[in-house]
């Protein structure tokens, strides 16, 4: 781990980095390119107490953080840490993110139906328009 702090950058772990195999090599590669400037959050609502088998895991797959968060309430944080751009696969997430952060919405089996090629949204998060 590297301490930058230009731009503050949140990525989910789950169903984002580990999407499929171009996410990893993806994130890899952002992580590395940006971790001596600016500040990676790998940020996840997995059990707390988990750090050690996240740090590993991330370790394994090339990528690079300066902090390792677990926190239900995602949004929360990235309001109090002052990060303006999120990496993120499930909607409920940006919800209640301010204008000013830049999100990224990763496309996976859980929230995109690739047969159909459609989004998946529920009422709560998606706004039908014809």
């Amino acid at each position: 781990m590297k301490d930058g702090a230009d731009i503050k950058i949140a990525i989910d772990f789950d169903n984002t980095i580990t999407a499929d195999k171009n996410s990893i090599e993806f994130f890899s590669i952002l992580t590395q390119l940006f971790i001596a400037e600016h500040r990676i959050y790998i940020i996840t609502n997995r059990e707390p107490g988990t750090e050690q088998e996240i740090a590993d895991e991330l370790d394994s797959l090339g990528i690079e953080y300066n902090e390792i968060v677990i926190t239900p309430n995602k949004a929360e944080y990235i309001r109090d840490h002052s990060i303006t751009i999120f990496y993120e696969n499930t909607d409920e997430y940006h919800m209640e993110l301010d204008e000013n952060v830049l999100v990224f919405k990763i496309r996976e089996p859980g929230n995109f139906d690739f047969s159909e090629k459609k989004w998946i949204g529920s009422n709560k998060t998606t706004k039908m328009i014809d």
